[in-house]
């Protein structure tokens, strides 16, 4: 088994999460605060929001390859992506406009469905590998390395096309 660290997150997703971490804790220590002065009715947003926080980072992913399988797994989940399954897996550079369906996007990273059915484990914008399963769904992760990431998997004896 082969480990491939998660990206650092690129400016834009650092700022985002800056932005959203500050709202978030501003609102955690102003429900500590209410609390502390006798004033309850804060207790849920303050809860809410700090669940909202530690979800969005325990949803950064590890992402390993071992025979026959990339796997991804973080604090929720732990699938495979079976190298028999995919059709194509290739680098994507270029920013483009994502719509987010249901997830996270922006505090720590992006992390669910976008564009509908993709699903998303993405800490760095400008370094994500697209992969495409034969049956169409597409899976997005963020290597710190994409290349060293596809070339490892392009050479293991188990990839379609070896």
């Amino acid at each position: 088994m082969k480990e491939f660290p998660t990206a650092k997150m690129d400016k834009i997703m650092l700022m985002m999460t800056f932005f959203f971490g500050g709202i978030c804790i501003a609102v955690i220590f102003t429900a500590v605060y209410q609390i502390w002065i006798g004033e309850y009715f804060t207790i849920f947003p303050g809860i809410l929001v700090l669940a909202a926080l530690i979800t969005s980072y325990l949803l950064i992913p590890k992402i390993s390859v071992n025979q026959g399988e990339i796997r991804v797994k973080n604090s929720f989940v732990d699938f495979p992506i079976r190298f028999s399954e995919v059709a194509e897996i290739t680098r994507i550079e270029k920013l483009r406009f994502v719509i987010r369906t249901f997830g996270v996007g922006g505090l720590f990273g992006n992390f669910g469905y976008f564009n509908g059915n993709d699903v998303w484990y993405v800490t760095n914008r400008r370094k994500k590998v697209q992969i495409k399963m034969k049956s169409g769904k597409v899976y997005m992760l963020s290597p710190e390395n994409p290349d060293e990431f596809i070339n490892y998997i392009q050479t293991q004896t188990d990839f379609p096309g070896n």
